[in-house]
């Protein structure tokens, strides 16, 4: 008997599948936008500078974060974490997997201090 092995993925976001992927996760931060308007919205939230990231359970998304780089790309704002309520695995540890995954990938950037605005 073969037993499959989950895989987690902390991917940052770039492309137009994974964003409509990620709406349910997306419209959680951003009430006002709507799948029509996702990746409009996206485009000008990169424009001004944001990044979106995912916590990847095998093919799931199961966390998903907006964030922004602050003074001269020295802190990292993190606008919102949002969590799936109906993942296998406890908020707690999702949040602290996802929160390790991105210190590690902004301190290799270069980023001195993370903030944390929501975690939901």
């Amino acid at each position: 008997m073969i037993m499959k092995v989950p895989v987690e993925n902390f991917v940052q976001l770039n492309v137009s599948h994974q964003f409509l992927q990620s709406f349910p996760f997306l419209n959680h931060i951003y009430k006002d936008i709507t799948l029509d308007t996702c990746l409009d919205f996206i485009s000008t939230k990169q424009k001004q500078g944001y990044q979106f990231f995912a916590l990847y359970h095998d093919t799931h998304i199961v966390a998903l974060a907006s964030i922004n780089w602050c003074m001269e790309r020295k802190n990292v704002y993190v606008q919102g974490l949002i969590t799936d309520p109906c993942s296998v695995f406890s908020d707690q540890y999702i949040k602290k997997v996802f929160l390790d995954s991105l210190y590690e990938w902004i301190t290799n950037k270069g980023a001195d201090f993370m903030q944390v605005e929501c975690l939901v």
